[in-house]
């Protein structure tokens, strides 16, 4: 049965956001099919268009990448009941069922959450943003969810990354905030009032999130962030690869 990979990523107005994820699949080397999708927002590369470039390459197994964050997303399950691997979705959503050839098969593989390249990548942000851990401590950033279950995921993720990287760079401290509920300012004083934070966003590529929104929750408070996301650190690039390992036989 021939495989091929569709790397599904949220997508974005900007074409800059968008070409990060595209050039981030082009350092791949494989000797199967990979199609890059987006969930909205880019003409031509939805995800029914990525499958279907994938069957007519003839293509019959199909793994199916969330290049997302967290598996605390909403917006996973929508990918999900849209792939046809869930009867239902557990959140309103504008996408429909893709109807497969007969044959196809789709294999859901999971997104970044704490695998090592992510670990890693975090890692090196921190200790770059470090001049006296003893004196430091850390902020992760990230979207979160106010949904039942999601916002546990949510929670599960980043207090493992605040603990595991607290401990490696050797800080006083770690805490972790999110937009959803709107925790980051309170967050940021807390930590402020006896440490030096070194704020560190989880979010794949820069936008609207890592550009204003945390700096504007941060204003007026004594903090180092200097807002790069995950993307274009070749650790995606290298979690990509090694999921793709695990997947294709």
């Amino acid at each position: 049965m021939k495989q091929g990979v569709i790397i599904i990523a949220h997508g974005s107005r900007r074409p800059e956001w968008n070409e990060l994820v595209e050039k981030t699949a082009r350092q791949l080397t494989s000797n199967v099919q990979i199609e890059v999708a987006f969930l909205g927002m880019v003409e031509g590369k939805s995800i029914v268009n990525g499958i279907r470039r994938l069957e007519e390459k003839g293509v019959q197994h199909i793994i199916a990448i969330p290049l997302f964050v967290s598996s605390g997303s909403t917006h996973l399950s929508e990918i999900r009941y849209a792939l046809g691997l869930a009867d239902s979705c557990a959140v309103p959503t504008d996408l429909a069922r893709i109807s497969l050839q007969p044959g196809t098969a789709i294999t859901w593989a999971a997104p970044m959450d704490t695998h090592q390249c992510i670990r890693t990548l975090l890692r090196t942000r921190v200790c770059e943003l470090s001049s006296r851990p003893e004196e430091e401590a850390l902020l992760l950033v990230a979207h979160g969810s106010e949904e039942t279950g999601y916002q546990e995921r949510w929670e599960r993720l980043l207090q493992e990354l605040a603990a595991s990287l607290c401990d490696e760079v050797g800080l006083c401290a770690a805490a972790y905030s999110t937009f959803h509920p709107d925790t980051i300012r309170q967050q940021a004083s807390r930590l402020a009032d006896r440490y030096k934070p070194l704020v560190v966003p989880l979010f794949l590529s820069s936008g609207y999130y890592t550009e204003k929104a945390i700096p504007q929750r941060l204003a007026g408070i004594s903090v180092r962030y200097d807002g790069r996301p995950y993307l274009p650190d070749p650790n995606v690039a290298k979690w990509l690869a090694s999921t793709i390992q695990m997947y294709v036989s």
